[in-house]
């Protein structure tokens, strides 16, 4: 019997502990975006999403208790407001949402506190702090300005070469009028040929120089074909690695989302402030009316 009960006992106390070593668990944070030492974030509508181990959703007052034991400050200190905000498909994280644009190539801190707790009152035991970088956003306007500079350069080489086609059209356009003034009578006299001869000579120059414009037009029609797809091309590399530059860090997608469009839940205190502006202007409209019966009633 005494044997029996020692079996029971320890069976209970090995439950005991095992109870205890899951809820010292707690809750914990599984990851953070961006990565710790990040760097060329976008330091406009920057967001870090904390991810944890449950289900984060809870409601205003635990947003705000949560708020107030993390910190997102720059290198001297300040600190930055934030909006905390969820996300139906991703209800295990916070959004800290920065209500303000970063300071550009600056390193911000991260710091959350222990004691961050779920939507089922569990809590975080360990405390966490991250850092990011925003980028440089001035390097953006020295890559359009270098190739700005590409694109004179090509385009000032380019008229070079169209300059000098210019000038040899001119001297082949030149050629054919001067051939096409030719006179058989003089050309005979100067040469001392006959009519026959002289006019076969005349012929020959002009066919020649027509030759020669003609060889000259189709050059140029080349050219001008293989400027404007040389053109286009750098135009559209440009293009491409402005674009690629741009995207390099950005954190959101294409443009602005709401935290509404984008699943998640905006704040009561935010639908507050909205219908309290909502309501004042239809009171205010409503005593536009009222004043403008008021006037025409008097007349």
């Amino acid at each position: 019997m005494k044997r029996l009960t020692a079996i029971l006992a320890a069976a209970v106390l090995i439950i005991a502990m095992s109870v205890m070593s899951v809820s010292a668990a707690g809750l914990e944070i599984t990851k953070v975006t961006p990565k710790d030492g990040t760097t060329g974030r976008q330091p406009a509508n920057m967001a870090i999403k904390v991810g944890f181990s449950e289900d984060m959703t809870g409601n205003e007052s635990l947003d705000a208790a949560n708020k107030s034991k993390i910190t997102i400050s720059d290198p001297e200190g300040k600190t930055f407001d934030f909006t905390i905000a969820h996300s139906a498909k991703y209800p295990n994280e916070l959004w800290l949402v920065v209500n303000d644009t970063l300071d550009q190539n600056t390193e911000y801190t991260v710091k959350i506190s222990a004691g961050i707790t779920s939507t089922s009152g569990s809590q975080t035991s360990e405390a966490l702090t991250t850092t990011f970088k925003t980028r440089n956003v001035s390097t953006d306007s020295t890559i359009s300005m270098v190739m700005m500079v590409v694109m004179i350069g090509l385009m000032m080489f380019m008229s070079q070469k169209e300059m000098k086609k210019t000038m040899t059209e001119t001297d082949a356009n030149y050629a054919l009028a001067q051939a096409k003034k030719l006179n058989p009578y003089k050309i005979a006299k100067q040469k001392n040929i006959s009519l026959e001869e002289a006019q076969a000579y005349c012929d020959k120059e002009r066919a020649k120089a027509q030759k020669a414009v003609d060889k000259m037009n189709a050059e140029r029609a080349k050219a001008e074909a293989a400027k404007q797809a040389e053109l286009e091309a750098a135009q559209a590399r440009i293009e491409a690695e402005l674009e690629a530059a741009r995207k390099a860090s950005m954190f959101h997608v294409k443009g602005p989302k709401s935290v509404k469009a984008a699943g998640g839940t905006i704040p009561k205190s935010v639908r507050d402030r909205k219908k309290q502006k909502e309501v004042a202007a239809k009171a205010a409209e409503k005593q536009r009316e009222e004043n403008s019966k008021g006037k025409k009633s008097k007349k």
